[in-house]
């Protein structure tokens, strides 16, 4: 949530001077370029705010797959592996349009993509446990 916090900051820093370099490291490797692009925003709402939205929603699902497990907890885990595929879908979707369109890429936004896809990894694996468990307790939930 942090890293897409901070974009939505420098996507609005950047709105207001966009060649402030405050991400710039050459022209291939700029969060000026990519931010400053149309496909920062869609529909008016930055990109960013989107991811900020969606590990908002993830480290929700989490916590509640933590500490309230009789909330169902494969279903949830489940859930929590789709909406983590979601946001990896997207992230990725995001960074092929920096590399392929804007030919620009940001290294937070490849930061928040490492984390999403971390994210995803160890939803799957979360989700993979608690099914065998379920499994060898006869209690299958999914």
């Amino acid at each position: 949530m942090a890293v897409a916090y901070y974009l939505v900051t420098l996507h609005a820093a950047i709105a207001k001077n966009p060649h402030r370099g405050l991400c710039t490291l050459t022209d291939t490797i700029s969060c000026d370029a990519v931010l400053a692009s149309p496909y920062a925003e869609i529909a008016g709402l930055p990109v960013a705010l989107i991811g900020v939205a969606g590990f908002a929603g993830l480290f929700g699902l989490a916590a509640i797959c933590l500490f309230m497990p009789q909330w169902g907890p494969c279903k949830l885990r489940a859930a929590l592996v789709l909406v983590a595929a979601v946001g990896l879908r997207f992230e990725l979707a995001m960074t092929g349009v920096e590399v392929f369109i804007i030919q620009a890429v940001c290294p937070y936004c490849l930061t928040a993509l490492a984390l999403i896809g971390g994210t995803f990894l160890a939803a799957l694996w979360a989700w993979r446990c608690g099914r065998f468990a379920s499994i060898r307790a006869g209690t299958d939930h999914a």
